[in-house]
């Protein structure tokens, strides 16, 4: 099952598995999107071609990698900082590529990092140079993840199931390239398909490409062709494979762990209120990536609130399926079809309803101060699936506009990543405060 299933009775939990309807009935997604299985590609030293060949790729897709920089090999600050911009995670390798690193590398490339890129929740994620572990101690007192190599499908089988890394300093991923295990996009989907078989997490470990600038990265290139093609594979499977950072899975998985999602009393009539909560947040990140939910229901249409902010949701096959942040207030499930127009709690105005906010038309959009996204370290952006998805806003007002300048979503942030909307094809204007970005929904 792919899936973490909290029960509100336990009479309900007998009759749930012999097929009955509880609408009650709250669980947590394995993977995100009830996918059946994670894959994470990584990327080390900080190659040229990770900003001009990688970064396109993945954008094709709508996907996203984790990119780990040799601070004192002169990465492309300027070209990483517009992946992250995109959502692509940046880790750090050390800062001289030593073996091993030395132990105030642990630390210092961190600070390096952080002083040069604007990411949503910083910097959580290391990989170790040569494969060869530091101080894990060390390690874990400022990252979440540290990343080692693991070529042998049997340590990545044993140590990367749906519980994740027995040790979370030594974080296996499997090379790709002329002296890799990885080298077609047949071996990429071939990992893939195993893991979305057990549902664990596979990550791959590629340093530059064949035929492209390389700098430093010259060790086991790799076919860009095959990674390529490994991504169109996951998006034709995109139902059963989340493909997303390292440091994303980690948090999702890390949280998914120590969460519990419990039904609150007295709700009013055609209500179900949820509180979703862990404990876990430290001084390396608050632990705030949102966790995949689904309710058990028959009702035909609903609404979706947390703290009084408007999650995206759908239903499909009797249960209401939503996105959700932990520690983040009160989850309401409301039945859709209850709601008078004029009683309704959405905080979605009508389409071609006029609004308080500033009306935004498509001959003014390229007027808009799209650079201070950078400088708030937020980000704007279309997932593969068509979400409009922030990220780093939590506590913001965000409104979307169509281009017509009608808003058609007004919520507020509430964790380190958000999807906020999806509709038709088209050219969008998010304003998250007073700063806005255009996407398009293709």
């Amino acid at each position: 099952m792919n899936y973490k299933k909290i029960s509100i009775a336990s009479v309900a939990v007998g009759m749930f598995a012999a097929g009955a309807a509880f609408a009650q009935d709250a669980e947590i997604a394995t993977w995100s999107g009830f996918r059946k299985a994670a894959a994470s590609f990584t990327f080390d030293d900080g190659a040229p071609s990770h900003v001009s060949d990688a970064g396109p790729t993945f954008k094709k897709y709508g996907y996203k990698a984790t990119f780990n920089l040799v601070t004192g090999w002169n990465p492309n600050w300027s070209g990483f900082q517009g992946l992250a911009d995109e959502g692509h995670e940046i880790a750090s390798h050390s800062d001289q590529h030593g073996n091993p690193m030395g132990n105030g590398e642990i630390s210092s490339s961190k600070s390096t990092i952080n002083g040069k890129i604007k990411q949503k929740f910083g910097l959580v994620t290391l990989a170790y140079p040569n494969c060869t572990v530091p101080n894990e101690q060390q390690v874990l007192q400022n990252y979440i993840v540290g990343r080692i190599c693991n070529g042998s499908w049997k340590g990545m089988n044993d140590e990367m199931g749906k519980d994740g890394p027995s040790n979370w300093a030594q974080v296996p991923a499997t090379m790709t390239g002329s002296e890799g295990q990885l080298k077609s996009t047949n071996d990429f989907t071939g990992r893939m398909q195993k893991v979305i078989q057990s549902n664990g997490w596979a990550a791959f470990l590629t340093h530059g490409f064949q035929g492209k600038s390389n700098g430093s990265a010259t060790y086991s290139p790799t076919d860009l062709n095959a990674i390529d093609g490994a991504l169109k594979w996951a998006q034709q499977n995109d139902k059963d494979i989340w493909v997303a950072p390292m440091g994303h899975v980690a948090m999702y998985l890390k949280e998914r762990k120590a969460s519990k999602i419990e039904a609150q009393d007295g709700g009013a009539a055609g209500t179900m209120t949820f509180e979703l909560k862990h404990s876990i947040a430290d001084n390396i990140s608050k632990y705030d990536y949102p966790l995949s939910i689904r309710v058990k229901s028959d009702w035909s249409k609903a609404e979706v609130t947390q703290d009084g902010a408007k999650l995206e949701s759908k239903i499909d096959g009797g249960y209401i399926y939503f996105d959700a942040v932990p520690n983040a207030g009160k989850i309401v499930v409301k039945n859709g079809n209850a709601s008078a127009p004029e009683s309704s709690s959405s905080s979605e105005p009508p389409a071609s309803s006029s609004s308080s906010e500033p009306a935004v038309s498509s001959s003014s959009t390229t007027a808009l101060p799209t650079q201070s996204f950078e400088d708030r370290h937020l980000v704007a952006f279309v997932d593969n699936n068509g979400y409009i998805t922030v990220q780093n806003a939590q506590g913001m007002s965000i409104t979307v506009f169509n281009s017509l300048g009608n808003v058609v979503r007004s919520t507020k942030g509430l964790g380190c990543e958000q999807k906020v909307y999806t509709g038709a094809k088209g050219m969008y204007v998010v304003k998250i405060g007073n700063q806005a970005k255009v996407v398009n929904i293709k």
